[in-house]
């Protein structure tokens, strides 16, 4: 029930001479004894509280069996007797080289070299070894120098031709390499489908506006703020004040905090 339902009702809620009965209502999540009141804490909470002060009402609890029309709108399905069971499926990239580059993994030698890592006890326990792969996290790790990368970028991006993340995150949900976000971009650059059929959505940039030249000293100035410097004297800013016109400059120390009141 709405508030706006609720004000509509109030007539009858509040016990008035339209409705001359007491209103009851059963909920599964509200327990409330005559000597107890209600510990309020949330912003909903105070609204609703607000909202039935001036109603004539008492709350009675019901457990759930015997709220039923309640209960069924608060509780998940249970696999009772009878239940029935909805499966869920969860569609993912699929990627076909295993079996290639589980021979390529024998010869390459950062994965030669982290594998006798492993079986030597020093490498992290991020790393480990599976079915003839070195797995990062439970992903396979591919090396920068892979000659399968190609392939594995086709599948992963030759798919839907998506962006930079979404390639990625299709990529690194089974491979690690710590280079793929450099090698996804060159590849994604240099695709010759994204450069045929998509492009800039940014509006053309417009002609330049330069500044006008002014024609008298200290008509025209540019104000910057350079900050970094070691601090002197509770000093760690500058603020250069240039007349665009002689070139002049002024130099004024400054330290945080600083507001526009105090710098004018």
């Amino acid at each position: 029930m709405s508030a706006s339902s609720l004000d509509s009702c109030r007539p009858c809620a509040t016990g008035g001479p339209t409705c001359g009965r007491r209103s009851s209502s059963y909920g599964r999540t509200i327990a409330v004894s005559s000597t107890s009141w209600i510990s309020v804490s949330t912003i909903p909470q105070h609204t609703w509280v607000s909202k039935l002060f001036g109603y004539s009402f008492q709350v009675e609890y019901k457990p759930g069996k015997q709220n039923a029309d309640a209960d069924a709108l608060s509780r998940c399905d249970e696999h009772e007797l009878g239940a029935r069971v909805h499966a869920q499926a969860l569609s993912r990239p699929e990627f076909p080289l295993f079996d290639a580059f589980r021979r390529e993994a024998q010869t390459l030698p950062e994965i030669v070299a982290k594998r006798q890592e492993i079986h030597d006890g020093f490498a992290d326990t991020v790393w480990s070894e599976a079915d003839g792969f070195v797995l990062h996290q439970g992903r396979i790790y591919v090396p920068a120098s892979s000659s399968l990368w190609p392939q594995l970028l086709d599948h992963a991006h030759g798919t839907g031709h998506e962006g930079v993340q979404k390639t990625l995150q299709r990529l690194r949900s089974y491979f690690y390499c710590s280079q793929a976000a450099k090698v996804v971009r060159d590849y994604i650059r240099g695709c010759l489908v994204c450069q045929r059929n998509k492009t800039e959505h940014l509006h053309p940039a417009g002609l330049l506006q330069p500044l006008k030249v002014p024609s008298s000293v200290w008509s025209d100035i540019a104000m910057d703020f350079v900050e970094g410097f070691p601090k002197v004297g509770g000093k760690s800013v500058v603020l250069t004040v240039v007349d665009r016109f002689s070139k002049m400059v002024h130099f004024v120390p400054l330290g945080h905090p600083y507001t526009a009141l105090s710098v004018a």
